[in-house]
């Protein structure tokens, strides 16, 4: 019976400690917002990518002379500045003065109707393009990197 009572009194104590927590939590703005919240896609509405460049004058004219995107100057400070192309909302390249990190094997690919022209018209602004690879499912790529070494891709997708 003893044991019964201590056992009793555990759990009373448990169960307040429990009741305690939840109360300091909820009074303290925490909920969960696992169930209230609209899931990611629908809360995104583009995207920023962010590369590092040497030379902010020199990444503008690979960006905006060069690749033929739109200049965005709503965000231009003295070391960044982002561009777009205007058929493609939502959708930015950052770039920011400072120390040049190259983008390693992670790549900003621009999707393209046609590869083949694109590439030429690339190459046609003397920017050198890998050649054009079939990885499967139609999908075509080639490679190209920017003044500073970030790595682009162009990305043609299969029907």
């Amino acid at each position: 019976m003893k044991m019964m009572q201590k056992l009793l009194q555990k759990l009373k104590t448990a169960t307040v400690i429990v009741l305690i927590s939840v109360f300091v939590l909820l009074s303290s703005g925490w909920t969960s917002t696992a169930v209230a919240q609209p899931p990611m896609d629908e809360l995104v509405t583009g995207y920023v990518s962010k590369v590092n460049v040497a030379d902010l004058g020199r990444a503008i004219f690979f960006y905006h002379e060069l690749l033929g995107m739109e200049w965005d100057h709503s965000q231009d400070t003295y070391r960044w500045t982002q561009f777009f192309y205007p058929n493609v909302p939502g959708t930015k390249i950052g770039v920011y003065e400072s120390q040049p990190t190259g983008t390693g094997e992670a790549a900003l690919t621009l999707v393209v109707n046609n590869i083949e022209e694109a590439s030429d018209f690339l190459m046609s602004r003397r920017i050198e393009v890998s050649p054009i690879q079939d990885v499967g499912g139609g999908v075509l790529l080639a490679f190209f990197k920017d003044f500073d070494g970030n790595s682009l891709t162009l990305r043609q997708n299969g029907w």
